[in-house]
């Protein structure tokens, strides 16, 4: 069981944890932390054969009896919200999006839909998220770690990329979907090109080691170390675009054109 906070409900309620599932949303994620969730929902599906198969209502109110309660008091709401959206009123319970399990049940990568900058990070499998936050899988054929990918993806590089063929928002906001970062070159192992492999096995530590500086800035007690740890994450920033430029073999003109966006 866990006791969470409905803000319907306004109080306390207690439901099995069996149906809930971790929810991020775009402020949860940040550039190289690891994730961390306030919000729970509750989820009624499941995994069949690797499809997203809903729980049939008789199924929640046996396993789930508290969590079909508390449903059961929005039912009426919940129907008519189906019936809006054209939408099967038998699963009045059902999210409008419900999504593939199998991309929230694998480690992947993952950022705010809407930045400003690359605010990459890799989410641990089994932690699910709103349509706030965007997930990143390699095809199976990719033979890059994850980490090699999130040093390119928040790399000013990438930075520059976007706020040249995206769509500025209010503020300076850009869009981080596959439709506007599918068109960015990613450089390969297998291109042929001698010294990658060590240039990406450096890029690959470059970023594990960003990914504890960022906790070790969560655990900072005294301001001497939060500013000592925030001074080593800066270089160490500065230091994985330098290691994208290498391996794009970026020119001294080209670093200063893609070092000017602001």
């Amino acid at each position: 069981m866990a006791e969470v906070y409905s803000h319907r409900a306004d109080g306390e309620v207690l439901l099995e944890r069996g149906i809930l599932r971790p929810l991020l949303t775009g402020e949860d994620v940040h550039r190289y932390s690891e994730p961390r969730w306030t919000w729970c929902c509750i989820y009624p599906y499941r995994l069949e054969d690797g499809r997203t198969v809903i729980l049939e209502e008789r199924e929640i109110r046996t396993r789930y009896p508290r969590a079909f309660k508390y449903l059961q008091r929005f039912r009426d709401e919940l129907r008519e919200t189906r019936v809006r959206q054209k939408t099967n009123p038998r699963y009045w319970y059902s999210c409008h999006r419900s999504r593939d399990m199998n991309v929230f049940e694998t480690r992947r990568l993952i950022t705010p839909e809407i930045s400003h900058g690359p605010n990459m990070t890799i989410c641990p499998a089994g932690i699910y998220h709103n349509t706030q936050v965007y997930s990143l899988l390699p095809r199976s054929s990719v033979s890059e770690p994850l980490e090699y990918w999130l040093g390119i993806l928040n790399s000013r590089l990438l930075w520059w990329f976007i706020s040249r063929t995206g769509v500025v928002l209010r503020g300076g906001f850009f869009r981080f979907k596959t439709n506007y970062l599918a068109p960015f070159p990613v450089v390969r192992r297998d291109n042929g090109k001698r010294g990658n492999a060590y240039k990406q096995g450096r890029l690959v530590a470059g970023v594990q080691s960003a990914q504890e500086l960022r906790k070790r800035a969560r655990t900072a007690r005294t301001p001497h170390d939060k500013t000592s740890v925030e001074r080593q994450i800066l270089a160490s920033d500065q230091q994985l675009d330098h290691l994208v430029y290498e391996l794009y073999e970026l020119t001294d003109e080209e670093i200063r054109i893609v070092e000017d966006v602001a």
